[in-house]
C-alpha cells in the first residue's frame, strides 16, 4: 500500500498528521492485524505450488538420500537418531527411497512433523525459529505478489500521469511527487524481479538445515512430539 500512499499525499498536497492520525486510527481498530492475516492467508494459499515448485516441502527432501544439501555421514546420523526419536518408524535406504520414493516420503515426512513439534521452544531452538520467521514473512510477501505488482503499477501510473498534466499546466514538476513516483517504480521492480519463489526457498532451506540440525540436542524420551509424529 506505501507507493499508493506516498503518491496520493503527494498528488492531493495531504498533511501528512492527517495521514498519520488516520493511519493510527485503522490500526487501532486493528487494521494491521488484519493485513497480517491477509498476508499470511496469501502465503498458506501458494505455499503448495511453492512446494511443487522445489521438489517437495523443504524439511522432508533435506532427509532424502538423493538430496545433496547434508554429507552422507551426517544423513546416516540424523536418520538412526531419528528411527529412536520417532518409534515404530523404519529409516529407508537408498535402494528403497529409489524404488518408491513416495512410501519413503512419508517416512521424512513423519520425521518432519516430529521435529517441528519438537522444537517449539524458541528460548531453546532460537535458531529454528530465527529462519521460521523468516521463510514466514517471505512467504507472505511472495503471495502477495499480484496485488503488490497491481499496486506499485497503478501507482507509478497515476503518479505519472499526474507529472504530465502538472508540467503541462504549470511547467514544473512537485518534487514530492517525483519522489513518492520513484520509490512506486522501486517497489515495482522488487514486486517483479525479486520477490520472487526462488527468493522464499533461500530461508525455507535455511529452517530446513536448522530443523534437522537440532536432531542432535532432542531428547529420546517419549513425547507430545513422538506421538503426533506417529499420528
Amino acid at each position: 500500500m506505501l507507493p499508493i500512499v506516498l503518491v496520493a499525499v503527494a498528488a492531493v498536497s495531504v498533511k501528512l498528521s492527517t495521514v498519520q492520525s488516520i493511519s493510527a486510527t485503522i490500526a487501532g481498530c486493528g487494521g494491521a492485524f488484519l493485513l497480517s492475516q491477509l498476508a499470511r492467508d496469501a502465503g498458506k494459499k501458494g505455499e503448495k505450488a511453492l512446494f511443487e515448485r522445489w521438489g517437495g516441502m523443504p524439511s522432508v527432501a533435506i532427509l532424502r538420500h538423493r538430496d545433496s544439501r547434508l554429507d552422507t555421514i551426517t544423513k546416516a546420523r540424523y536418520h538412526k537418531n531419528l528411527t529412536k526419536l520417532v518409534q515404530g518408524v523404519k529409516a529407508p535406504t537408498a535402494a528403497e527411497e529409489e524404488a518408491n520414493p513416495s512410501s519413503s516420503d512419508q517416512t521424512y515426512t513423519a520425521w518432519s512433523t516430529y521435529l517441528r513439534v519438537a522444537t517449539r521452544d524458541t528460548k531453546k531452538y532460537p535458531l529454528v525459529f530465527k529462519e521460521l520467521v523468516n521463510y514466514g514473512y517471505r512467504r507472505n510477501l511472495w503471495g502477495l505478489r499480484r496485488m503488490g505488482t497491481i499496486t506499485s503499477a497503478c501507482a507509478s501510473g497515476i503518479g505519472g500521469l499526474w507529472l504530465y498534466l502538472q508540467y503541462t499546466r504549470t511547467g514544473s514538476i512537485s518534487q514530492e511527487l517525483l519522489g513518492a513516483c520513484m520509490v512506486s517504480l522501486l517497489f515495482l521492480s522488487l514486486w517483479a524481479f525479486r520477490f520472487s519463489s526462488d527468493w522464499v526457498r533461500i530461508p525455507a532451506d535455511a529452517y530446513a538445515e536448522r530443523l534437522v540440525e537440532a536432531i542432535d540436542t532432542i531428547d529420546a524420551k517419549p513425547s507430545k512430539a513422538n506421538k503426533a509424529a506417529a499420528r
